[in-house]
């Protein structure tokens, strides 16, 4: 007698037994089954709540080799408040766990690195704040917007010396091939310029914001005993929000 027939045997052999009979007569057979079909579901409609509830980026942010354990929920809130962002449709991502050594590219830094470089093909970075080290091999491989797109003469005059520039002649010598290797790019030139002469800012290219002794970074231990810089990443799509972000790291 195969399974089937002693299946039908014994459902036949219920007959007039009660509920209670069938229930455990269900249970002993199926409750692997209901048990798989259980997980199952719960697995689709908490993927399909994750899907359905997720929040558009207002402001995505990833702050590289910040030298802190702190997490970044505090400046998170305060710019949300600054900016007067509705959190219940939007949502402001600053990610300050990224740490990438340009001296000794192990696979943490390597999948950090082609993490960003992802995420910026998806449209899905706007701004990058790290160090002297990693803004400068950045700047050599394009990641940043002309900030004139963005700022008026005046805004910029008004930073001063905290605007960095770019030489465009950088990027003409760059080799495609090598531009996005991390394993290639221990840049041996420094492309941050500083502090330009007015007759030489109409030929370079300003990407960037230097941030020094900042409050809102001093607060979390961000870039401890050393500068900050910050660029809008090219391809973003919520400039806007990118430079009222700067705005208020600067008040």
């Amino acid at each position: 007698m195969n399974i089937n027939e002693e299946k039908h045997n014994q459902w036949q052999a219920l007959k007039g037994m009660g509920f209670k009979a069938h229930w455990d007569y269900f249970w002993d057979y199926y409750k692997i089954h209901v048990i798989v079909a259980i997980i199952a579901i719960i697995a689709i409609v908490s993927m399909a709540k994750d899907i359905i509830g997720q929040k558009p980026y207002a402001l995505s942010c990833t702050f590289i080799n910040t030298a802190s354990m702190q997490e970044s929920g505090t400046l998170k809130a305060d710019f949300e408040e600054y900016a007067k962002i509705d959190t219940s449709k939007y949502v402001v991502s600053i990610d300050a766990s990224s740490t990438i050594d340009l001296n000794n590219p192990d696979q943490y830094t390597i999948a950090n690195s082609e993490r960003i470089y992802a995420m910026i093909a998806a449209r899905d970075l706007d701004i990058i704040m790290a160090d002297e080290a990693i803004f400068n091999n950045y700047i050599g491989n394009e990641i940043f917007q002309d900030l004139r797109l963005f700022f008026t003469e005046d805004e910029l005059a008004a930073l001063g010396d905290k605007v960095i520039y770019a030489d465009p002649a950088t990027f003409e010598k760059k080799d495609d091939a090598e531009s996005m290797d991390v394993e290639t790019t221990t840049p041996a030139t420094n492309n941050i310029i500083e502090n330009p002469d007015e007759s030489e800012k109409a030929n370079l290219i300003p990407v960037g914001i230097k941030l020094e002794n900042n409050a809102h970074l001093d607060e979390l231990e961000y870039y401890p005993g050393e500068p900050a810089y910050i660029g809008i990443v090219t391809a973003s799509e919520r400039t806007d929000m990118a430079k009222d972000f700067i705005n208020f790291l600067l008040n």
